[in-house]
C-alpha cells in the first residue's frame, strides 16, 4: 500500500499503520498488544524497544526499523502488504463444563471456523450462557478471546477466568484495599454480586476482544 514519504514522529506512525492499514481503534491496538491506555498518544519521537518488540509479536508485518525512525517501508517484505488473516476456529462448547479441552492441547474439534478478519488474532470463539453479564453479553451471545498473562490485565475489561475451582467471564477490577486481591464485577448487578478472588488464583486468563450477538424479531 501506498504510504508518506516519511512520517516523522513515532505517534503519527502509529497512527498510520493502526488506522490506515489495520483499520481498527486505537484502543483495540493497545488492547491486542497489551499497551496502557493513552500507550499510542503519549508517544512522540522515540519509542522504547520492549514496547516495539511487543508490537511486532503482535503483528508481525510491522517494519520495526520503520516505526523507530520512519526509515524504509512500513512492511516487511515478506508480507507483502497483506494484512494476515487466519480463520477463527469456534467451538459450540459450554465454558463452564468443557472449556478447558478446548484451550488444553486440542482435545476436541472446532465445531466451524469463522471467517472474521477483525478477529484474526484471536485464539477461539465460543458462545456464552447466563444472564451475569448481561446486557453487554447476552445469553447466547458468541464471544472472541484471546489468552493473555494475568500481569498485563488491563482493569476494567471483560475476561474468562479459569481458577482451580471454576471458570467464569467477569470484569475485573483491581481491589484498592488489597492489591493481591481481584473484583470479579458482572454487568448484572441487580441478580449478581460482586465477588473477590486473590490474584494468584487465577490459572489462565483469556480477553474478551469480540461479542456477537443474535437478535430474534
Amino acid at each position: 500500500m501506498d504510504q508518506p514519504e516519511k512520517i516523522k514522529t513515532v505517534r503519527e506512525r502509529l497512527l498510520y499503520f493502526i488506522k490506515e492499514y489495520l483499520r481498527i481503534s486505537v484502543r483495540q491496538f493497545e488492547i491486542v498488544c497489551g499497551l496502557s491506555n493513552g500507550f499510542v498518544s503519549k508517544n512522540r519521537a522515540v519509542i522504547r524497544p520492549v514496547n516495539v518488540e511487543l508490537i511486532s509479536k503482535h503483528f508481525p508485518q510491522i517494519n520495526p526499523r520503520w516505526l523507530e525512525t520512519g526509515d524504509g517501508e512500513m512492511l516487511r517484505k515478506e508480507y507483502n502488504g497483506e494484512i494476515i488473516r487466519k480463520d477463527l476456529p469456534y467451538f459450540d462448547v459450554d465454558l463452564i463444563k468443557k472449556f478447558d479441552q478446548v484451550v488444553n492441547e486440542d482435545e476436541i474439534d472446532p465445531t466451524y471456523y469463522m471467517n472474521i478478519p477483525f478477529f484474526y488474532n484471536c485464539d477461539c470463539a465460543f458462545p456464552v450462557f447466563g444472564r451475569s453479564m448481561i446486557p453487554d453479553i447476552n445469553d447466547g451471545s458468541v464471544v472472541a478471546v484471546k489468552e493473555v498473562s494475568a500481569d498485563s490485565l488491563l482493569p476494567g475489561e471483560a475476561y474468562v477466568i479459569v481458577t482451580k475451582e471454576f471458570r467464569t467471564i467477569k470484569y475485573i477490577r483491581i481491589c484498592p484495599e488489597d492489591p493481591t486481591k481481584l473484583r470479579l464485577v458482572p454487568r448484572n448487578l441487580e441478580e449478581y454480586d460482586e465477588s473477590l478472588i486473590e490474584r494468584d488464583q487465577i490459572l489462565r486468563l483469556f480477553l474478551i476482544k469480540g461479542i456477537i450477538t443474535s437478535k430474534v424479531i
